[in-house]
């Protein structure tokens, strides 16, 4: 016969796995935007074959600021490789860096649902035999009647 403590102890689980899976859902929420502001990073790359040596253009720095700039090279762009360091690429070097993170990023993302989805299957188990337990016991307390 299940105890108040086993019934419990199966809540508990199942708000632990529900809290990871509200986590994994702001790390999914960060891996998107990073995604999103990659592939802008990528079409601006793309564009800079249109753009003329000497051409003024408007330069975002980010958060909806922006500047007027001159172009003196486009064939030269400033990638970043961690810790605050960043290296100078080529414009083709720099579209497949950004490729290569938003792959990597993908599968993070793919992982993070897969888990998710994991931890929801095992939150239906534990609520199936919780609501059976309480069944369970609700059974024996009317025999006892």
């Amino acid at each position: 016969m299940p105890n108040e403590k086993e019934i419990q102890k199966k809540y508990i689980q199942a708000q632990l796995l529900k809290q990871q899976i509200n986590a994994m859902i702001e790390q999914k929420s960060a891996i998107d935007e990073k995604l999103g502001e990659m592939a802008v990073s990528l079409d601006a790359i793309s564009k800079l074959e249109e753009i003329r040596k000497g051409e003024e253009i408007w330069s975002s720095v980010g958060g909806g600021v922006f500047v007027r700039s001159d172009i003196k090279d486009t064939e030269s762009i400033l990638v970043s490789v961690g810790a605050g360091v960043v290296a100078k690429k080529s414009r083709q070097r720099a579209s497949e860096i950004l490729k290569e993170r938003m792959v990597e990023l993908k599968k993070a993302d793919l992982q993070i649902m897969e888990e998710v989805t994991s931890y929801a299957h095992q939150i239906e188990e534990l609520e199936g035999e919780m609501e059976s337990m309480m069944e369970e016991q609700e059974g024996k307390k009317s025999r006892k009647k």
